[in-house]
């Protein structure tokens, strides 16, 4: 399946996303929802913040996990009477679906009263290395 030769991650790469995504939206119009499937981190995230405010974009891995593990946490907090707020979240991984639902946990946090910092403080990722931390990111 598909090409058996490297990913090319040059400035073409990129003018390639952008002919795509001019193309789609010039055969199918404006609001033609366009979904980004396995990008990886780097570029999931990148593309996402690019065509944000030009192109109807949505990542599965990012957004739509994210949607319903959240989803998940404020049908449990009803359960157990505790306020998301409450929580201390940790995560077995820091992949895109890991990192989109850590965001979209702080944005509702947020949106309950805590500051982001407040918010950030309570979302721990963990992976094959052990605890990220702020040196392991540099």
């Amino acid at each position: 399946m598909g090409l058996y030769q490297k990913r090319d991650r040059s400035q073409v790469y990129d003018e390639l996303i952008d002919e795509f995504m001019e193309a789609i939206v010039g055969r199918y119009g404006q609001n033609t929802l366009i979904q980004f499937e396995d990008f990886g981190n780097h570029n999931a995230f990148r593309f996402l913040r690019k065509y944000r405010e030009k192109y109807c974009t949505f990542n599965d891995d990012i957004q739509g996990t994210a949607a319903v593990a959240l989803a998940g946490l404020l049908a449990a907090q009803k359960v157990i009477a505790k306020p998301l707020t409450e929580h201390r979240i940790l995560f077995l991984g820091a992949g895109e679906a890991a990192l989109g639902i850590a965001n979209l946990i702080v944005m509702a946090m947020v949106e309950n009263g805590l500051s982001t910092e407040e918010a950030y403080n309570r979302i721990w990722m963990f992976d094959k290395d052990g605890l990220l931390i702020k040196v392991r990111c540099l």
